[in-house]
Protein backbone atom coordinates (compact mmCIF):
# COMPACT_ATOMS: atom_id res chain seq x y z
CA UNK A 1 0.00 0.00 0.00
CA UNK A 2 1.03 3.47 -1.00
CA UNK A 3 0.19 6.54 1.03
CA UNK A 4 0.91 10.07 -0.01
CA UNK A 5 0.98 12.58 2.88
CA UNK A 6 0.07 16.40 2.17
CA UNK A 7 1.00 18.98 5.00
CA UNK A 8 -1.55 21.01 6.67
CA UNK A 9 0.22 23.95 6.30
CA UNK A 10 -1.23 26.73 4.47
CA UNK A 11 1.75 26.93 1.93
CA UNK A 12 0.63 25.51 -1.44
CA UNK A 13 0.78 21.75 -2.05
CA UNK A 14 3.07 19.53 -4.05
CA UNK A 15 3.32 16.36 -5.32
CA UNK A 16 6.57 13.80 -5.30
CA UNK A 17 6.52 13.61 -9.73
CA UNK A 18 10.06 11.27 -9.02
CA UNK A 19 8.01 8.73 -6.68
CA UNK A 20 4.82 8.36 -8.67
CA UNK A 21 6.84 7.94 -11.91
CA UNK A 22 8.63 4.78 -10.13
CA UNK A 23 4.85 3.61 -9.21
CA UNK A 24 3.88 3.97 -12.54
CA UNK A 25 7.43 2.68 -14.00
CA UNK A 26 7.05 -0.60 -11.35
CA UNK A 27 3.41 -1.19 -12.93
CA UNK A 28 1.58 0.45 -10.18
CA UNK A 29 -0.71 2.85 -12.26
CA UNK A 30 -3.52 2.65 -9.73
CA UNK A 31 -1.41 4.00 -6.51
CA UNK A 32 0.01 6.28 -8.59
CA UNK A 33 -3.25 7.77 -9.87
CA UNK A 34 -4.42 7.89 -5.95
CA UNK A 35 -1.55 9.58 -5.19
CA UNK A 36 -2.10 12.35 -7.85
CA UNK A 37 -5.54 12.92 -6.00
CA UNK A 38 -4.47 12.65 -2.81
CA UNK A 39 -3.64 16.70 -3.45
CA UNK A 40 -6.21 18.82 -5.43
CA UNK A 41 -4.32 19.21 -8.77
CA UNK A 42 -6.12 22.38 -9.13
CA UNK A 43 -4.16 24.14 -5.50
CA UNK A 44 -0.67 23.38 -7.70
CA UNK A 45 1.05 25.58 -10.20
CA UNK A 46 1.08 25.73 -13.69
CA UNK A 47 3.56 23.26 -14.70
CA UNK A 48 3.35 20.85 -11.55
CA UNK A 49 -0.44 20.41 -12.81
CA UNK A 50 0.72 19.60 -16.57
CA UNK A 51 2.54 17.47 -15.05
CA UNK A 52 0.37 15.58 -13.05
CA UNK A 53 -2.57 15.56 -16.00
CA UNK A 54 0.31 14.11 -17.91
CA UNK A 55 1.19 11.35 -15.41
CA UNK A 56 -2.72 10.26 -14.77
CA UNK A 57 -3.00 9.94 -18.64
CA UNK A 58 0.12 7.56 -18.29
CA UNK A 59 -1.23 5.74 -15.72
CA UNK A 60 -4.59 5.27 -16.92
CA UNK A 61 -3.62 4.31 -20.40
CA UNK A 62 -1.39 1.50 -19.02
CA UNK A 63 -4.73 0.12 -17.65
CA UNK A 64 -6.16 0.62 -20.66
CA UNK A 65 -8.46 2.97 -19.62
CA UNK A 66 -8.06 5.16 -22.64
CA UNK A 67 -11.08 7.59 -22.42
CA UNK A 68 -9.76 8.75 -19.24
CA UNK A 69 -5.98 8.95 -20.33
CA UNK A 70 -7.20 10.84 -23.34
CA UNK A 71 -9.01 13.57 -21.46
CA UNK A 72 -5.96 14.03 -18.73
CA UNK A 73 -3.44 14.11 -22.19
CA UNK A 74 -5.11 16.43 -23.55
CA UNK A 75 -5.65 18.70 -20.66
CA UNK A 76 -1.67 18.42 -20.34
CA UNK A 77 -1.54 20.09 -23.56
CA UNK A 78 -3.24 22.53 -23.58
CA UNK A 79 -1.10 23.05 -19.93
CA UNK A 80 2.32 22.56 -22.05
CA UNK A 81 1.23 24.63 -25.20
CA UNK A 82 0.07 27.55 -22.91
CA UNK A 83 3.93 27.49 -20.69
CA UNK A 84 5.43 28.10 -24.05
CA UNK A 85 7.00 24.34 -23.81
CA UNK A 86 5.83 22.90 -27.15
CA UNK A 87 8.57 20.11 -26.93
CA UNK A 88 6.62 18.64 -24.22
CA UNK A 89 3.05 19.40 -25.72
CA UNK A 90 4.31 17.50 -29.43
CA UNK A 91 5.40 14.28 -27.36
CA UNK A 92 2.15 14.34 -25.74
CA UNK A 93 0.39 14.34 -28.99
CA UNK A 94 1.69 10.77 -29.84
CA UNK A 95 0.27 9.40 -26.62
CA UNK A 96 -3.21 11.45 -27.84
CA UNK A 97 -2.79 9.33 -31.19
CA UNK A 98 -2.27 6.06 -29.59
CA UNK A 99 -5.06 6.58 -27.12
CA UNK A 100 -7.03 7.75 -29.96
CA UNK A 101 -6.19 4.49 -32.26
CA UNK A 102 -7.62 2.30 -29.47
CA UNK A 103 -10.93 3.70 -29.85
CA UNK A 104 -13.31 4.43 -32.79
CA UNK A 105 -12.17 7.55 -33.88
CA UNK A 106 -11.68 8.73 -37.44
CA UNK A 107 -8.39 7.18 -39.02
CA UNK A 108 -7.44 10.93 -40.38
CA UNK A 109 -7.52 12.93 -36.99
CA UNK A 110 -5.21 10.28 -35.97
CA UNK A 111 -3.07 10.96 -38.59
CA UNK A 112 -3.12 14.33 -38.36
CA UNK A 113 -1.28 14.00 -34.75
CA UNK A 114 1.13 11.98 -35.68
CA UNK A 115 2.17 14.09 -39.11
CA UNK A 116 2.30 16.93 -37.05
CA UNK A 117 4.59 15.34 -34.46
CA UNK A 118 6.59 14.22 -37.15
CA UNK A 119 6.68 17.56 -39.23
CA UNK A 120 7.68 18.96 -36.00
CA UNK A 121 10.76 16.34 -34.99
CA UNK A 122 12.13 16.46 -38.69
CA UNK A 123 11.97 20.25 -38.37
CA UNK A 124 14.34 19.74 -34.89
CA UNK A 125 16.41 17.05 -37.23
CA UNK A 126 16.71 15.20 -34.02
CA UNK A 127 17.56 11.59 -34.40
CA UNK A 128 15.54 11.01 -30.73
CA UNK A 129 12.76 12.31 -31.91
CA UNK A 130 11.93 11.35 -35.43
CA UNK A 131 12.59 7.76 -34.30
CA UNK A 132 9.86 7.73 -31.97
CA UNK A 133 7.48 9.16 -34.23
CA UNK A 134 8.61 6.84 -37.18
CA UNK A 135 7.62 4.08 -34.84
CA UNK A 136 4.65 4.87 -32.98
CA UNK A 137 2.85 6.16 -36.61
CA UNK A 138 4.60 2.26 -37.99
CA UNK A 139 2.31 0.36 -34.93
CA UNK A 140 -0.75 2.47 -35.73
CA UNK A 141 -0.19 1.45 -39.52
CA UNK A 142 0.51 -1.98 -38.99
CA UNK A 143 -3.18 -3.78 -39.19
CA UNK A 144 -4.22 -1.41 -42.14
CA UNK A 145 -1.11 0.16 -43.87
CA UNK A 146 1.46 -2.77 -43.49
CA UNK A 147 3.58 -1.64 -46.53
CA UNK A 148 3.24 1.89 -45.11
CA UNK A 149 3.89 0.48 -41.44
CA UNK A 150 7.09 -1.24 -42.88
CA UNK A 151 8.51 2.00 -44.46
CA UNK A 152 8.17 4.14 -41.12
CA UNK A 153 9.87 1.00 -39.21
CA UNK A 154 12.71 1.01 -41.41
CA UNK A 155 13.15 4.82 -41.29
CA UNK A 156 12.95 5.14 -37.27
CA UNK A 157 15.46 1.97 -37.47
CA UNK A 158 17.73 4.23 -39.11
CA UNK A 159 17.48 7.27 -37.37
CA UNK A 160 17.73 5.25 -33.52
CA UNK A 161 20.95 3.55 -34.87
CA UNK A 162 22.04 7.58 -35.25
CA UNK A 163 21.68 7.36 -31.16
CA UNK A 164 22.82 5.36 -28.35
CA UNK A 165 19.42 4.33 -27.21
CA UNK A 166 19.21 0.84 -27.74
CA UNK A 167 15.80 -0.40 -25.61
CA UNK A 168 14.02 1.48 -28.46
CA UNK A 169 15.93 -0.17 -31.16
CA UNK A 170 15.15 -3.18 -29.96
CA UNK A 171 11.58 -2.50 -29.14
CA UNK A 172 11.48 -1.63 -32.81
CA UNK A 173 12.94 -4.85 -34.41
CA UNK A 174 10.19 -6.75 -32.20
CA UNK A 175 7.05 -4.44 -33.29
CA UNK A 176 8.81 -5.40 -37.41
CA UNK A 177 9.20 -9.02 -36.68
CA UNK A 178 5.18 -8.97 -35.90
CA UNK A 179 4.73 -6.98 -38.79
CA UNK A 180 6.40 -9.85 -40.51
CA UNK A 181 4.96 -12.69 -38.71
CA UNK A 182 1.19 -11.25 -38.98
CA UNK A 183 0.83 -9.03 -42.01
CA UNK A 184 3.33 -10.41 -44.33
CA UNK A 185 3.16 -14.31 -43.41
CA UNK A 186 7.23 -14.00 -43.33
CA UNK A 187 7.98 -16.43 -39.89
CA UNK A 188 11.49 -17.14 -40.38
CA UNK A 189 12.48 -13.62 -41.24
CA UNK A 190 10.03 -12.76 -38.29
CA UNK A 191 12.07 -14.80 -36.16
CA UNK A 192 15.51 -13.41 -37.01
CA UNK A 193 14.42 -9.74 -36.34
CA UNK A 194 13.33 -11.35 -32.89
CA UNK A 195 16.58 -12.68 -32.54
CA UNK A 196 17.99 -9.17 -32.85
CA UNK A 197 15.74 -8.01 -30.51
CA UNK A 198 16.59 -10.63 -28.37
CA UNK A 199 20.50 -10.03 -28.27
CA UNK A 200 20.26 -6.20 -27.83
CA UNK A 201 18.04 -7.02 -24.39
CA UNK A 202 20.25 -9.40 -23.46
CA UNK A 203 23.37 -7.55 -23.66
CA UNK A 204 21.61 -4.28 -21.68
CA UNK A 205 19.79 -6.55 -19.48
CA UNK A 206 15.99 -5.26 -20.53
CA UNK A 207 14.25 -8.13 -18.68
CA UNK A 208 10.95 -6.87 -19.66
CA UNK A 209 12.01 -7.01 -23.73
CA UNK A 210 13.45 -10.71 -23.09
CA UNK A 211 10.31 -11.86 -21.89
CA UNK A 212 8.32 -10.23 -24.43
CA UNK A 213 10.75 -11.05 -26.93
CA UNK A 214 10.87 -15.02 -25.82
CA UNK A 215 7.15 -15.36 -25.77
CA UNK A 216 6.69 -13.93 -29.19
CA UNK A 217 9.22 -16.07 -30.73
CA UNK A 218 7.61 -18.85 -28.97
CA UNK A 219 4.18 -18.19 -30.22
CA UNK A 220 5.94 -18.16 -33.80
CA UNK A 221 7.22 -21.55 -33.36
CA UNK A 222 3.92 -22.60 -31.97
CA UNK A 223 2.52 -21.44 -35.39
CA UNK A 224 5.20 -23.32 -37.02
CA UNK A 225 3.93 -26.53 -34.92
CA UNK A 226 7.55 -26.74 -33.69
CA UNK A 227 5.80 -27.34 -29.88
CA UNK A 228 9.00 -28.26 -28.13
CA UNK A 229 10.80 -25.35 -28.81
CA UNK A 230 8.16 -23.33 -28.22
CA UNK A 231 7.66 -25.05 -24.66
CA UNK A 232 11.25 -24.09 -24.02
CA UNK A 233 11.37 -20.47 -24.80
CA UNK A 234 8.35 -20.21 -23.00
CA UNK A 235 10.05 -21.72 -19.92
CA UNK A 236 12.80 -19.44 -20.20
CA UNK A 237 10.28 -16.13 -20.15
CA UNK A 238 8.77 -17.29 -16.75
CA UNK A 239 12.11 -17.62 -15.17
CA UNK A 240 12.65 -13.79 -15.87
CA UNK A 241 12.23 -11.31 -13.33
CA UNK A 242 10.26 -8.70 -14.67
CA UNK A 243 8.39 -5.25 -13.11
CA UNK A 244 5.31 -3.82 -15.15
CA UNK A 245 2.42 -5.95 -15.82
CA UNK A 246 3.71 -9.08 -14.33
CA UNK A 247 0.58 -10.73 -13.50
CA UNK A 248 -0.81 -10.41 -17.09
CA UNK A 249 2.59 -11.39 -18.56
CA UNK A 250 3.16 -14.41 -16.53
CA UNK A 251 -0.81 -15.77 -17.01
CA UNK A 252 -0.22 -15.39 -20.65
CA UNK A 253 2.67 -17.35 -20.80
CA UNK A 254 1.79 -20.10 -18.54
CA UNK A 255 -1.62 -20.47 -20.72
CA UNK A 256 0.92 -20.57 -24.03
CA UNK A 257 2.52 -23.38 -22.07
CA UNK A 258 -0.60 -25.13 -21.80
CA UNK A 259 -1.80 -24.77 -25.28
CA UNK A 260 1.74 -25.94 -26.73
CA UNK A 261 1.76 -28.80 -24.38
CA UNK A 262 -2.10 -30.04 -25.24
CA UNK A 263 -1.10 -30.11 -29.04
CA UNK A 264 1.67 -32.48 -27.76
CA UNK A 265 -1.22 -34.72 -26.05
CA UNK A 266 0.31 -34.05 -22.82
CA UNK A 267 -3.42 -33.13 -21.28
CA UNK A 268 -1.69 -33.53 -17.66
CA UNK A 269 0.67 -31.28 -18.33
CA UNK A 270 -1.63 -28.92 -19.86
CA UNK A 271 -4.95 -29.04 -17.41
CA UNK A 272 -1.69 -27.82 -14.43
CA UNK A 273 -0.27 -24.88 -16.23
CA UNK A 274 -4.14 -23.59 -17.19
CA UNK A 275 -4.71 -23.69 -13.69
CA UNK A 276 -2.01 -21.62 -12.46
CA UNK A 277 -2.75 -19.42 -15.89
CA UNK A 278 -5.74 -18.77 -13.96
CA UNK A 279 -4.43 -18.47 -10.63
CA UNK A 280 -2.21 -15.52 -12.14
CA UNK A 281 -5.03 -14.25 -14.26
CA UNK A 282 -6.86 -10.64 -13.30
CA UNK A 283 -10.28 -12.50 -15.13
CA UNK A 284 -9.46 -10.63 -18.19
CA UNK A 285 -9.66 -14.30 -20.16
CA UNK A 286 -11.81 -16.00 -17.67
CA UNK A 287 -14.60 -17.42 -19.87
CA UNK A 288 -11.61 -18.24 -22.02
CA UNK A 289 -9.98 -20.01 -19.76
CA UNK A 290 -12.72 -21.65 -18.31
CA UNK A 291 -14.02 -22.97 -21.62
CA UNK A 292 -10.47 -24.27 -22.16
CA UNK A 293 -10.06 -26.45 -18.69
CA UNK A 294 -13.84 -27.68 -19.23
CA UNK A 295 -12.06 -29.24 -22.18
CA UNK A 296 -8.66 -30.21 -21.53
CA UNK A 297 -10.60 -31.92 -17.57
CA UNK A 298 -12.75 -33.58 -20.38
CA UNK A 299 -9.63 -34.81 -22.10
CA UNK A 300 -7.86 -35.74 -18.75
CA UNK A 301 -10.43 -38.06 -17.80
CA UNK A 302 -10.84 -39.72 -20.84
CA UNK A 303 -7.33 -40.47 -20.69
CA UNK A 304 -7.61 -41.79 -17.02
CA UNK A 305 -10.47 -43.91 -18.62
CA UNK A 306 -8.29 -45.76 -21.12
CA UNK A 307 -6.01 -46.32 -18.53
CA UNK A 308 -8.80 -48.32 -16.17
CA UNK A 309 -10.10 -50.08 -19.19
CA UNK A 310 -6.38 -50.88 -20.14
CA UNK A 311 -5.74 -52.45 -16.89
CA UNK A 312 -8.77 -54.68 -16.91
CA UNK A 313 -8.00 -55.87 -20.35
CA UNK A 314 -4.46 -57.11 -18.76
CA UNK A 315 -6.37 -58.73 -15.86
CA UNK A 316 -8.67 -60.79 -18.23
CA UNK A 317 -5.81 -61.49 -20.61
CA UNK A 318 -4.02 -63.34 -17.82
CA UNK A 319 -7.23 -66.24 -17.67
CA UNK A 320 -6.29 -66.49 -21.51
CA UNK A 321 -2.29 -67.05 -20.93
CA UNK A 322 -2.38 -70.94 -20.88
CA UNK A 323 -4.86 -71.05 -23.93
CA UNK A 324 -2.34 -68.71 -26.01
CA UNK A 325 0.93 -70.75 -24.91
CA UNK A 326 -0.77 -73.80 -26.31
CA UNK A 327 -1.61 -72.21 -29.34
CA UNK A 328 1.50 -70.37 -29.63
CA UNK A 329 3.38 -74.22 -29.92
CA UNK A 330 1.20 -74.55 -33.07
CA UNK A 331 2.61 -71.37 -34.77
CA UNK A 332 6.05 -71.76 -33.87
CA UNK A 333 6.84 -73.57 -37.45
CA UNK A 334 5.09 -70.83 -39.12
CA UNK A 335 7.76 -68.24 -37.34
CA UNK A 336 10.62 -69.94 -38.24
CA UNK A 337 9.34 -69.88 -41.63
CA UNK A 338 9.15 -65.87 -41.24
CA UNK A 339 12.30 -65.61 -39.78
CA UNK A 340 13.75 -66.91 -42.65
CA UNK A 341 11.74 -64.94 -45.14
CA UNK A 342 12.33 -61.92 -43.18
CA UNK A 343 16.39 -62.68 -43.29
CA UNK A 344 16.53 -62.83 -46.76
CA UNK A 345 14.50 -59.95 -47.38
CA UNK A 346 16.57 -57.94 -44.82
CA UNK A 347 19.85 -59.08 -46.69
CA UNK A 348 18.40 -57.64 -49.73
CA UNK A 349 17.70 -54.39 -47.80
CA UNK A 350 20.75 -53.95 -46.39
CA UNK A 351 22.58 -54.44 -50.22
CA UNK A 352 19.98 -51.50 -51.37
CA UNK A 353 21.66 -49.44 -48.74
CA UNK A 354 24.74 -50.11 -49.53
CA UNK A 355 23.92 -49.38 -52.38
CA UNK A 356 22.01 -46.33 -51.73
CA UNK A 357 25.38 -44.75 -49.22
CA UNK A 358 27.51 -45.62 -52.58
CA UNK A 359 25.41 -43.60 -54.55
CA UNK A 360 25.14 -40.90 -51.49
CA UNK A 361 29.35 -40.74 -51.66
CA UNK A 362 29.06 -39.98 -54.91
CA UNK A 363 26.44 -36.72 -55.08
CA UNK A 364 28.48 -35.43 -52.39
CA UNK A 365 31.92 -35.71 -54.49
CA UNK A 366 30.10 -34.48 -57.13
CA UNK A 367 28.72 -31.29 -54.81
CA UNK A 368 32.58 -30.75 -53.31
CA UNK A 369 33.51 -30.71 -57.10
CA UNK A 370 31.04 -28.14 -57.71
CA UNK A 371 31.77 -26.18 -54.72
CA UNK A 372 35.63 -26.57 -55.54
CA UNK A 373 34.44 -25.02 -59.19
CA UNK A 374 32.28 -22.14 -57.92
CA UNK A 375 35.34 -21.23 -55.30
CA UNK A 376 37.73 -21.30 -58.65
CA UNK A 377 35.30 -19.08 -60.71
CA UNK A 378 34.70 -16.50 -57.59
CA UNK A 379 38.27 -16.59 -57.54
CA UNK A 380 39.19 -15.85 -60.58
CA UNK A 381 36.25 -13.22 -60.98
CA UNK A 382 37.89 -11.07 -57.78
CA UNK A 383 41.76 -11.49 -59.61
CA UNK A 384 39.81 -10.70 -63.03
CA UNK A 385 38.36 -7.55 -61.08
CA UNK A 386 42.14 -6.76 -59.29
CA UNK A 387 43.74 -7.31 -62.76
CA UNK A 388 41.38 -4.66 -64.63
CA UNK A 389 41.70 -2.14 -61.35
CA UNK A 390 45.42 -2.55 -61.97
CA UNK A 391 45.53 -1.89 -65.54
CA UNK A 392 43.31 0.84 -64.95
CA UNK A 393 45.04 2.61 -62.30
CA UNK A 394 48.77 1.83 -63.32
CA UNK A 395 48.69 1.79 -67.35
CA UNK A 396 45.53 3.80 -68.38
CA UNK A 397 45.77 5.90 -65.77
CA UNK A 398 48.97 7.03 -65.96
CA UNK A 399 49.10 7.33 -69.95
CA UNK A 400 45.77 9.55 -69.34
CA UNK A 401 47.24 11.86 -66.46
CA UNK A 402 50.46 12.17 -69.13
CA UNK A 403 48.61 13.07 -71.83
CA UNK A 404 46.39 15.39 -69.84
CA UNK A 405 50.31 16.94 -68.40
CA UNK A 406 51.40 17.17 -72.29
CA UNK A 407 47.95 18.92 -73.14
CA UNK A 408 48.52 21.59 -70.87
CA UNK A 409 52.13 22.22 -71.89
CA UNK A 410 50.83 22.64 -75.41
CA UNK A 411 48.32 24.93 -74.49
CA UNK A 412 51.04 27.20 -72.34
CA UNK A 413 53.35 26.91 -75.36
CA UNK A 414 50.65 27.94 -78.06
CA UNK A 415 51.26 31.46 -78.70
CA UNK A 416 48.72 33.78 -79.77
CA UNK A 417 45.35 31.54 -79.61
CA UNK A 418 42.94 32.93 -81.18
CA UNK A 419 39.08 32.55 -78.97
CA UNK A 420 37.76 29.79 -80.49
CA UNK A 421 40.84 27.78 -80.80
CA UNK A 422 41.12 28.62 -76.77
CA UNK A 423 37.94 27.88 -76.18
CA UNK A 424 38.57 24.27 -77.56
CA UNK A 425 41.39 23.57 -75.71
CA UNK A 426 39.78 24.29 -72.46
CA UNK A 427 36.55 21.86 -73.48
CA UNK A 428 39.24 19.19 -74.25
CA UNK A 429 41.19 19.79 -71.19
CA UNK A 430 37.72 19.25 -68.97
CA UNK A 431 36.57 16.12 -70.75
CA UNK A 432 40.41 14.43 -70.38
CA UNK A 433 39.74 15.62 -66.64
CA UNK A 434 36.35 13.77 -66.70
CA UNK A 435 38.04 10.49 -68.01
CA UNK A 436 41.03 10.86 -65.94
CA UNK A 437 38.64 10.81 -62.84
CA UNK A 438 36.35 8.09 -64.31
CA UNK A 439 38.98 5.41 -64.84
CA UNK A 440 40.24 6.48 -61.16
CA UNK A 441 36.74 5.88 -59.81
CA UNK A 442 36.24 2.20 -61.69
CA UNK A 443 39.72 1.58 -60.58
CA UNK A 444 38.67 1.89 -57.15
CA UNK A 445 35.47 0.50 -57.47
CA UNK A 446 36.96 -2.92 -58.81
CA UNK A 447 39.70 -3.04 -56.66
CA UNK A 448 39.26 -4.84 -53.23
CA UNK A 449 42.15 -3.65 -52.18
CA UNK A 450 40.07 -1.11 -50.24
CA UNK A 451 39.07 -3.29 -47.64
CA UNK A 452 42.46 -3.46 -46.37
CA UNK A 453 42.43 0.36 -45.28
CA UNK A 454 38.64 1.06 -44.95
CA UNK A 455 36.78 -2.22 -44.04
CA UNK A 456 33.13 -4.07 -44.66
CA UNK A 457 31.02 -1.33 -43.06
CA UNK A 458 32.58 1.68 -44.49
CA UNK A 459 32.61 0.14 -48.09
CA UNK A 460 29.10 -1.13 -47.69
CA UNK A 461 28.14 2.59 -46.75
CA UNK A 462 29.88 3.58 -49.65
CA UNK A 463 28.14 1.64 -51.92
CA UNK A 464 24.62 2.62 -50.61
CA UNK A 465 25.60 6.30 -50.38
CA UNK A 466 26.40 5.91 -54.57
CA UNK A 467 23.60 3.63 -55.00
CA UNK A 468 20.96 6.03 -53.46
CA UNK A 469 19.13 8.33 -55.25
CA UNK A 470 16.87 11.45 -53.82
CA UNK A 471 13.30 11.22 -54.44
CA UNK A 472 13.78 7.39 -56.15
CA UNK A 473 15.82 4.90 -54.47
CA UNK A 474 16.62 5.16 -50.41
CA UNK A 475 19.44 2.70 -49.16
CA UNK A 476 20.01 2.32 -45.70
CA UNK A 477 22.73 0.66 -43.79
CA UNK A 478 21.58 -0.38 -40.00
CA UNK A 479 24.86 -1.91 -38.35
CA UNK A 480 24.83 -3.48 -35.04
CA UNK A 481 28.23 -4.97 -33.24
CA UNK A 482 31.17 -4.39 -35.86
CA UNK A 483 33.30 -3.14 -33.75
CA UNK A 484 36.36 -5.47 -34.98
CA UNK A 485 37.40 -6.28 -38.65
CA UNK A 486 36.86 -10.00 -39.98
CA UNK A 487 39.81 -11.39 -42.21
CA UNK A 488 40.44 -9.68 -45.55
CA UNK A 489 39.29 -12.66 -47.60
CA UNK A 490 35.40 -12.93 -45.53
CA UNK A 491 35.44 -9.24 -46.04
CA UNK A 492 35.47 -9.35 -49.55
CA UNK A 493 33.54 -12.13 -50.40
CA UNK A 494 30.10 -10.52 -47.89
CA UNK A 495 30.80 -7.32 -50.24
CA UNK A 496 30.22 -9.17 -53.55
CA UNK A 497 27.15 -11.17 -52.30
CA UNK A 498 25.93 -7.71 -51.22
CA UNK A 499 26.99 -5.78 -53.93
CA UNK A 500 25.13 -9.09 -56.10
CA UNK A 501 22.21 -8.53 -54.14
CA UNK A 502 21.92 -4.87 -53.97
CA UNK A 503 22.08 -5.11 -57.90
CA UNK A 504 19.05 -8.02 -58.05
CA UNK A 505 16.81 -5.79 -56.27
CA UNK A 506 17.03 -2.53 -57.98
CA UNK A 507 17.38 -4.21 -61.14
CA UNK A 508 14.22 -6.61 -60.88
CA UNK A 509 12.82 -5.48 -57.79
CA UNK A 510 12.09 -2.01 -59.08
CA UNK A 511 12.11 -0.68 -54.87
CA UNK A 512 11.96 2.54 -53.82
CA UNK A 513 13.83 1.35 -50.41
CA UNK A 514 16.32 -1.35 -49.34
CA UNK A 515 17.56 -1.69 -45.86
CA UNK A 516 21.12 -3.62 -45.38
CA UNK A 517 21.21 -4.82 -41.74
CA UNK A 518 24.27 -6.25 -40.67
CA UNK A 519 24.67 -7.47 -36.71
CA UNK A 520 28.13 -9.19 -35.67
CA UNK A 521 27.01 -11.79 -33.14
CA UNK A 522 30.23 -13.13 -31.13
CA UNK A 523 30.45 -15.99 -33.27
CA UNK A 524 29.04 -15.29 -36.45
CA UNK A 525 27.45 -12.06 -38.81
CA UNK A 526 24.03 -11.57 -39.56
CA UNK A 527 23.14 -9.97 -42.84
CA UNK A 528 19.35 -8.97 -43.60
CA UNK A 529 18.83 -7.51 -46.93
CA UNK A 530 15.10 -6.23 -46.95
CA UNK A 531 13.45 -4.03 -49.89
CA UNK A 532 9.61 -2.89 -50.57
CA UNK A 533 9.64 -4.16 -54.05
CA UNK A 534 7.34 -6.64 -56.50
CA UNK A 535 8.59 -9.58 -54.39
CA UNK A 536 7.93 -13.05 -55.86
CA UNK A 537 6.87 -17.00 -54.47
CA UNK A 538 9.82 -18.48 -53.77
CA UNK A 539 8.57 -21.87 -54.50
CA UNK A 540 7.86 -20.92 -58.02
CA UNK A 541 11.39 -19.52 -58.74
CA UNK A 542 14.50 -21.50 -59.63
CA UNK A 543 16.84 -20.08 -57.84
CA UNK A 544 19.60 -22.09 -60.21
CA UNK A 545 18.23 -19.84 -62.57
CA UNK A 546 19.79 -16.58 -61.76
CA UNK A 547 23.18 -17.86 -61.21
CA UNK A 548 24.22 -14.65 -58.88
CA UNK A 549 21.93 -15.95 -56.41
CA UNK A 550 23.15 -19.44 -56.98
CA UNK A 551 26.75 -19.05 -56.46
CA UNK A 552 26.32 -16.72 -53.45
CA UNK A 553 23.95 -19.68 -52.08
CA UNK A 554 27.02 -22.26 -52.82
CA UNK A 555 29.64 -19.92 -51.21
CA UNK A 556 27.56 -19.58 -48.38
CA UNK A 557 27.25 -22.75 -47.89
CA UNK A 558 30.73 -23.67 -48.29
CA UNK A 559 31.40 -20.90 -45.81
CA UNK A 560 29.29 -23.03 -43.17
CA UNK A 561 26.54 -20.64 -43.02
CA UNK A 562 23.01 -20.32 -44.10
CA UNK A 563 21.22 -18.37 -46.71
CA UNK A 564 17.78 -18.04 -47.21
CA UNK A 565 15.34 -15.85 -49.65
CA UNK A 566 11.52 -14.85 -47.44
CA UNK A 567 9.41 -12.82 -50.14
CA UNK A 568 5.70 -12.59 -50.64
CA UNK A 569 4.00 -11.03 -53.91
CA UNK A 570 3.58 -7.30 -53.43
CA UNK A 571 5.46 -7.27 -50.58
CA UNK A 572 9.08 -6.74 -50.94
CA UNK A 573 11.86 -9.71 -50.54
CA UNK A 574 14.21 -10.44 -47.52
CA UNK A 575 17.32 -12.47 -48.07
CA UNK A 576 19.09 -13.96 -44.91
CA UNK A 577 22.66 -14.33 -44.70
CA UNK A 578 24.17 -16.10 -41.85
CA UNK A 579 28.03 -16.78 -41.56
CA UNK A 580 30.29 -18.41 -38.94
CA UNK A 581 33.13 -15.94 -37.72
Amino acid sequence: MVFCITSGFSFAPSLDFLKIQRLINKGENYNAIKCINSTSIATLSKVEQARAYYLLGEAYGNENENDKSYTNFITSERLYISLGNTDVAMEIKLEIAYALSLGNYNDNTIKNYFLEYINYAESKQNPELLAKGYYKFANFLIYNEPQKAKTFYFKALYQIGLTKNEYTQAAILSNLAALYNVKFKQPDTAILYLQKSLAIAEKNNYKDLLCSGKINIATIYSDKKEYIKAIHLLQQADKLKISSSKTNIKSRIHFLLSTNYAELHQYQKAYEELETSQELSDNENQVEQTKVIADLQTKYDIKNKELENYSLKIKNRNGYLLLYLTIGLFVIAAIVAYLIIYTLKKKNKIAEQEKFIESQKLANLLKEHELKEIDKLLEGQEKERIRIANDLHDNLGSMMATLKLNFQNLKLNSESLNPDLNQLFDKTDALLEESYQKVRSIAHTQNAGVFANEGLLPAVKNIAKKASIPGVLEVHVIPFGLEERLENTIEVNIFRMIQEILANAIKHAHATEINIHMTQHSDSLNIIIDDNGLGFAPKEFNLSEGMGLFNIEKKIESMGGLFSVDSTIGNGTSVVIDIPI
